[in-house]
């Protein structure tokens, strides 16, 4: 099978977006259902959720790391399959009443997600010509979060047939499991070549462009990747807006809703911005880091303010949009940035950056959550700011550059 320089959608980039969204159908929703059955269920401190999660984040990024790395020498879909498999026992944490054993079977599946993420975003780029990068990964972002979408139409309608939440979070073993069935027809030598680009040929260029080139393409490298560790830290675990709107109206349903609303217009927001023609840089702090900043202060804002649910929502809309935003842009800004030999440590390195940040968000976002729930999001807010600004300087620099 060979490229189209116009197609940006073959049969392997289909099957690994359609892994996406069966992934995401079984696993959103446990990120949803799973605050609330540790606050609701366990009668567990939203502190202890926070821990949790934040291991989960914290020793993810050393599998992620791991799986970036593996994914440059041995074939990725083998690292994605095992990954993913490994998820299913998300599936499981709700099945006992031992916080102690809930917690490892949640960090154990989450650290098996961060496995195979670098990897199939590695799969993803090669099968994709580069100037549809942004395009694919928006699609990607759709059916990612498509998916969950879904997943929390069911949950919602399990709940009020008040099926209990940790049965509820065991369903999501059969869409996990269809998500790796779905990977098993990718064919892995058409994933370990680069698809062809229409960019400039390099042989045209001298050496010291060539020099000058890399310099700054290693230095927004490392800029996007402390923007992204920042943005881990503003980017804490969806279960605190969750828990934040459930806990204002007492009605776990109102937390899956607000969890449903982030997920949709995140989908929507993602596919459009990936087929908008926006420069990279530019559009992923604009609307991806300063949008969640401002998201996050609203978040404060109805927080203080007390019986503001349906405030929370739409700040958690606009949240939604910027993470559609960050989650287009991100990975093809990375892509266009590394070579095929080394793009699956480059996506491993995004991924680490990213988690380091969570894990560091949700230990402190549970420990402000205890003192005050507004503080945690002004913390969060804060960060997210601080990531616009770093990649804002840099813009500003390549344009002083040219």
């Amino acid at each position: 099978m060979k490229y189209a320089d116009s197609q940006w959608l073959n049969r392997e980039s289909l099957l690994l977006c359609l892994s996406a969204f069966f992934a995401d159908l079984g696993y959103q929703g446990v990120t949803a259902l799973y605050p609330l059955f540790i606050v609701f269920q366990l009668h567990q401190s939203p502190f202890i959720y926070g821990l949790i999660t934040g291991l989960s984040f914290g020793i993810g990024s050393l599998l992620a790391f791991l799986g970036g790395w593996l994914g440059d020498r041995i074939p990725k879909k083998r690292i994605v399959i095992v990954g993913n498999l490994g998820i299913l026992l998300l599936a499981t944490s709700g099945l006992t009443s031992s916080i102690w054993a809930s917690g490892i079977l949640f960090m154990l599946g989450w650290w098996f997600r961060y496995l195979r993420t670098p990897p199939r975003r590695a799969m993803l780029v090669n099968v994709t010509p580069k100037e549809h990068h942004s395009k694919v990964f928006g699609f990607l972002h759709l059916l990612d979060i498509g998916g969950g979408l879904v997943s929390i139409l069911l949950a919602i309608s399990f709940l009020l047939i008040h099926i209990p939440v940790g049965r509820i979070i065991s369903f999501s073993a059969l869409p996990i499991f269809l998500s790796t069935m779905v990977l098993l027809p990718v064919r892995s030598n058409f994933c370990e070549r680069s698809a062809p680009a229409t960019d400039v040929d390099k042989s045209s260029k001298n050496l010291t462009e060539l020099s000058t080139e890399a310099m700054w393409q290693r230095k927004i490298y490392i800029a996007i990747l402390i923007a992204a560790g920042l943005y881990g830290f503003s980017f804490y675990n969806l279960g605190f807006p969750v828990l934040s709107s459930a806990l204002s109206s007492n009605l776990k349903i109102d937390g899956v809703s607000t969890f449903g609303i982030y997920l949709g217009v995140s989908a929507i927001s993602g596919w459009f911005l990936g087929k908008a023609n926006l420069k990279g840089l530019n559009a992923l702090w604009k609307y991806g880091f300063l949008t969640s900043a401002i998201a996050s202060y609203l978040i404060a804002i109805f927080v203080f303010g007390r019986g503001f649910a349906w405030g929370i929502n739409i700040a958690v809309a606009v949240l939604g949009f910027g993470m559609g935003a960050v989650e287009t842009y991100e990975p093809s800004m990375i892509a266009s940035l590394r070579t095929s030999e080394n793009i699956s440590s480059g996506m491993g390195g995004l991924s680490v950056a990213r988690s380091l940040g969570q894990f560091g968000a949700n230990l402190i976002m549970g420990a402000l959550f205890v003192l005050g729930e507004g503080y945690a999001y002004i913390f969060a807010g804060t960060t997210a700011l601080l990531a616009a600004i770093l990649l804002l300087r840099t813009e500003l620099q390549l344009r002083d550059r040219s």
